[in-house]
């Protein structure tokens, strides 16, 4: 018997991968045959989505509200500062 170079099993799957994409490039959808407990597992994962959506909402407020309790926070003028302190009694000099 003899041996091949490995090529033609190469050339089956590039040609069933081309027939594919033509069949899908034209129209007809390719469905993968779905396993007996597809739909026991898509019931479970039908609001992954909610949660996600709503853990990164969560997530978006506390970083909001940290930076902007810092931003709010440094735009506060204190009296005690020196630079404002200098001004004062600079003025009341002149």
């Amino acid at each position: 018997m003899e041996e091949g170079n490995g090529t033609e099993l190469w050339h089956r799957s590039l040609q069933a991968m081309l027939d594919a994409l033509n069949q899908t490039l034209h129209g007809a959808v390719l469905r993968p045959a779905a396993p007996h407990n597809a739909s026991a597992r898509a019931g479970r994962d039908d609001n992954a989505y909610l949660y996600i959506l709503f853990v990164m909402t969560l997530f978006a407020a506390t970083v909001g509200s940290l930076i902007l309790g810092y931003t709010r926070s440094r735009k506060v003028d204190k009296r005690s500062d020196p630079y404002h302190v200098y001004i004062k009694n600079r003025v009341s000099m002149i």
